[in-house]
Parts: C-alpha cells; structure tokens; sequence
C-alpha cells in the first residue's frame, strides 16, 4: 500500500549534454568569422586600389600602317638561307639555346640545337659544311670573328648534314660582343 501523505515523484528528465551543444553552436559560429575575414580582405584591397587610383591602361594608338611583318624582314636578309647548326661545346646549360636566339633574330635559320660530342671547346668555332665558304665569312661577321682567324674558322665539308654551317660553342661564347649585347637586353 501506498503512504499516505507521499507525493508522488515524476520521473527526473536530464538535460542534453552541453558539450554536444557547444560543437554544434561553435560551427556555424567559425564559419561566419572565416567568411568575415575574407570579406574583409576583399574590401581591404579594393579600398587600396581606389587609393592608389586603380591599375593604369595604356591607351592605344591606331597606327595606320601595317606592321612589318617577320617573313619581310626575313626574306630581305641576305643571311635568311642560311642553314645552321648549334652545338653547346662549352658545358654551360642553356649556351646553345642563347646562341640560337640570337641568330634567329638575325634571320639566320637554325635547323639544330644539341650538345656537341665534348664540352671542351675553349674557343667559338664555325664549320663550313658546303662550298659556300662566303656564308661562313657572314656569320664570322655577324659574331665579330676575323675571317683570317682559321683557328676559329673551319672548312670540313659534310653534306649528309642538314645545315650549311655548324657553330661550336666554346668557353668563350659570353666574350662574343654581339651575343653580349644580345643577351643583356633578354628579360
């Protein structure tokens, strides 16, 4: 039987954990502080920019005369049928690649660029592959190399070659005043 006078107990209810609930508040709560910061920096440097008076932009001039297109100038040089080979025989990387952009930009048609059989070329040489030795004498000039200089310049004919001439690079190659000044003005 039941005691008189006794209350009757509800069963207790516990309440959620909190740390359940701190996770799940703190979320949302890391999200909108991340997403401020972001916009915060977007609004940080476009105010920045305004100040500086925004990026400048060149204005362009309609210049009415054509360009002077690259296969002009080519076929007026006198060295465009040219065929040459570049050969880095000094050992330095990138030597031949700096040589053959600069005869490029010479207008002289570079067929090969590799490293030659050795890297022990003291000296720049050209070879003359063919009988037209007056190209070899062309590009001495363009290199600033005397053509009485035969230890630079070489006649060995090779006609299973693809190119007229073969151009060795030797240890020299940054003392050649034309592929100096070439390379100086390269970004």
């Amino acid at each position: 039987m039941a005691k008189r006078g006794a209350r009757k107990t509800k069963p207790v209810r516990r309440r959620p954990s909190t740390k359940k609930r701190n996770h799940q508040a703190h979320a949302p709560n890391s999200a909108i502080v991340v997403l401020s910061i972001v916009c915060l920096a977007f609004v940080t440097s476009i105010l920045q920019r305004h100040i500086r008076g925004g990026e400048l932009i060149e204005e362009f001039t309609r210049d009415m005369s054509p360009p002077d297109l690259s296969i002009k100038n080519y076929e007026q040089s006198s060295l465009s049928d040219i065929e040459v080979e570049v050969l880095n025989g000094c050992g330095v990387q990138g030597a031949a690649q700096q040589m053959t952009d600069y005869l490029r930009s010479r207008y002289i048609d570079v067929v090969k660029t590799e490293n030659a059989d050795h890297f022990d070329y003291a000296t720049t040489l050209i070879v003359q592959r063919n009988e037209f030795m007056e190209n070899s004498y062309k590009l001495a000039e363009l290199l600033n190399i005397s053509k009485q200089d035969t230890t630079r310049l070489m006649f060995q004919p090779d006609l299973s070659l693809a190119a007229d001439i073969t151009v060795i690079i030797g240890k020299d190659y940054k003392k050649i005043e034309p592929l100096k000044k070439f390379l100086s003005r390269q970004p």
